[in-house]
């Protein structure tokens, strides 16, 4: 029990660590991965059990927090786009305890935290596609307002809360050029449901760029998809990600700071 006791020290003194943290480049959805697998009390492999330490549970919900430090922003204007429809709770991402909700929530939050110049909407679609008043304001749009130092549990309820819809990806782009917003670039959170509505993602970005920013560039990331495209494999700006593991944030903001 003591080794148990002191090793469960060395743990939280090093998750307390920030500096350590930073140099060991440890990101946010790594640790909410093992803040989510640890309680368990065993590994999502094998059949090894252990009994949690309360102690260990509490400091890797501070590390969550603490890795955003970690994170390197795209500092562009960016309109984060989540997906709101209900298939979000129950598609898991491959190879992690992680629903498409609970990762596209904690990517809201991480954004927020960083990016200096961000926004951030859930979106839904009526049926047909473009039209239905979900959660008030904009056809098919809610803006999702989040503090930095909102914890992810509250915002996971927040986003749960809106009024679901269908899926359409080409909403943040008609959005944005109804409202005139003025983005470098549109990422948007889905799970397997990638359709499009009434106009393709890619015709409205076209539309965007004819009017706003003519450089936009627009990632769809489908994060339980085994295989879909949107992107026009053509268009330089435009990015489509097959599933999602802690190294997805790191492509996507290298792909909008590039020129």
């Amino acid at each position: 029990m003591a080794e148990q006791a002191q090793a469960a020290d060395l743990v939280v003194h090093k998750l307390g660590d920030e500096a350590l943290l930073k140099r060991a480049r440890i990101l946010p959805l790594a640790v909410l991965i093992a803040q989510k697998v640890y309680p368990q009390g065993r590994g999502e492999k094998g059949s090894l059990a252990r009994q949690p330490a309360p102690k260990i549970i509490d400091a890797l919900d501070a590390a969550f927090y603490a890795t955003f430090q970690n994170v390197e922003p795209c500092r562009k204007p960016v309109l984060l786009a989540l997906d709101v429809s209900g298939s979000m709770d129950g598609s898991m991402i491959a190879g992690s305890c992680l629903s498409a909700r609970e990762a596209s929530a904690a990517m809201a939050l991480v954004t927020a935290a960083t990016e200096p110049d961000c926004e951030i909407i859930a979106f839904s679609a009526a049926a047909g596609g473009h039209g239905g008043q979900w959660g008030g304001g904009e056809s098919g749009i809610t803006r999702v307002a989040l503090s930095p130092r909102m914890r992810l549990d509250s915002v996971i309820k927040k986003v749960r809360a809106i009024p679901m819809g269908g899926t359409d990806c080409s909403l943040p782009m008609v959005w944005a050029r109804r409202n005139e917003v003025r983005v470098s670039a549109f990422v948007t959170y889905t799970d397997s449901e990638t359709r499009a509505g009434n106009i393709h993602p890619t015709q409205a970005l076209r539309h965007y760029r004819e009017e706003f920013v003519d450089d936009a560039k627009a990632v769809v990331v489908g994060m339980t998809s085994n295989g879909f495209t949107l992107a026009d494999p053509n268009d330089r700006g435009m990015l489509d990600v097959v599933g999602f593991d802690t190294s997805v944030p790191a492509v996507i903001s290298d792909f909008v700071r590039a020129a």
